[in-house]
């Protein structure tokens, strides 16, 4: 069956006809309907994701409808990193779009595509993996259960089998992830003169010595200094250690590259692919060990929750877990309180961040 084309009443719909499908069906909610002038802004993104997928097929024969019905969420991700630029950027910071941009596209992505999904053109709608690849935070956090997240602590303590220097990098990405709730963002864009001084250059700092790490940011939140925790620390040092001779044994894709903590193994920067796959991969080996099933999200965004929640549920104080993992108020924190509300029927509640303020 050509799948390729739909009607809509009685024209036959490309995917312009099908975004003024979905406005009409936006328009018609009971709920927050989407008005004319709201809609611009949405007409603008979906045309620019057309457009783009006919630049980036490289074979210049494919057809834009089926171009549009074949597109998944690793291509999105490829759009908004490469089409969407923020509008301002501060000097040393990653060159990421804003939270708010980034939701908008993806909501105009995931929306359209959904209803096409209604429509009959697609089994099911690809851009709800976006909340993974973006690694954003979620309104309904997912967070993982305590044994898979207690088996991938042991794996992050544990020496890698071969000891060969990518198994370091992995083990030190994933101390990073447990450890500070770094975000995909954060982890790509940390380069070695936001690690405190004596550890700036081969790892050669003192042994036991506690890593602390300087993020930058667009927004004063993101901008912040974090203490790793000893294992992290050491996942770190040991990757630092190798790093520069792993470094020298490829060609680096830019010169950006000999300053990046983190690099691929081609010596390319740290893209959230490849942080997906990363996790994901360690996700699956824990939940294999403990012969449970895969959760519904295996990317780094589910490990930053989980840690937040962890800093919660050790009754550190509210401003401070904003404060670490770069959260502009406490607000941010509310996604995450309905996965604390079993603790209120262990008579543990008062010992949790709900509760605590800093001085």
């Amino acid at each position: 069956m050509d799948t390729s084309k739909q009607k809509v009443g009685s024209v036959v719909a490309v995917p312009l006809e099908w975004f003024e499908s979905w406005l009409l069906e936006r328009a018609s909610e009971r709920e927050n309907p989407l008005t004319p002038h709201a809609a611009e802004p949405y007409r603008y993104i979906w045309s620019s994701w057309c457009q783009w997928l006919l630049g980036a097929d490289r074979s210049g024969q494919g057809d834009w409808t089926e171009l549009v019905l074949a597109a998944g969420p690793a291509q999105a991700m490829e759009f908004l990193l490469d089409r969407v630029k923020p509008a301002t950027q501060r000097s040393g910071s990653s060159p990421e779009i804003s939270i708010v941009t980034r939701e908008r596209y993806c909501m105009v992505l995931r929306g359209v595509y959904g209803h096409l999904q209604r429509l009959g053109l697609l089994a099911e709608n690809p851009m709800l993996r976006l909340y993974e690849l973006a690694g954003e935070d979620r309104p309904d956090a997912e967070v993982l259960a305590p044994g898979i997240w207690n088996r991938l602590l042991e794996q992050a303590a544990q020496e890698p089998a071969d000891r060969s220097p990518f198994a370091l990098r992995d083990r030190a990405l994933l101390g990073l992830m447990l450890d500070a709730a770094l975000t995909p963002a954060e982890l790509a864009a940390l380069n070695l003169g936001q690690l405190d001084e004596a550890m700036a250059g081969e790892g050669d700092g003192p042994a036991g010595s506690l890593i602390t790490i300087r993020l930058q940011g667009n927004r004063a939140a993101q901008r912040r200094e974090l203490q790793l925790g000893a294992q992290a620390s050491g996942a770190l040092r040991d990757w630092l250690a190798v790093r520069s001779d792993t470094l020298s044994k490829g060609r680096p894709d830019t010169l950006v590259v000999l300053e990046l903590v983190f690099f691929t193994e081609r010596r390319k920067p740290l893209s959230r692919r490849v942080l997906f796959h990363l996790t994901s991969r360690l996700i699956t080996q824990a939940c294999e060990s403990l012969a449970l099933g895969l959760p519904r999200h295996l990317g780094p965004l589910v490990l930053r929750n989980t840690a937040i929640l962890h800093w919660l549920k050790a009754g550190l104080a509210q401003d401070e877990v904003c404060r670490r993992a770069g959260y502009q108020g406490k607000l941010a924190l509310e996604h995450l309180r309905a996965h604390l509300s079993h603790l209120s029927e262990t008579g543990k509640e008062a010992n949790t961040a709900w509760n605590t303020t800093s001085p």
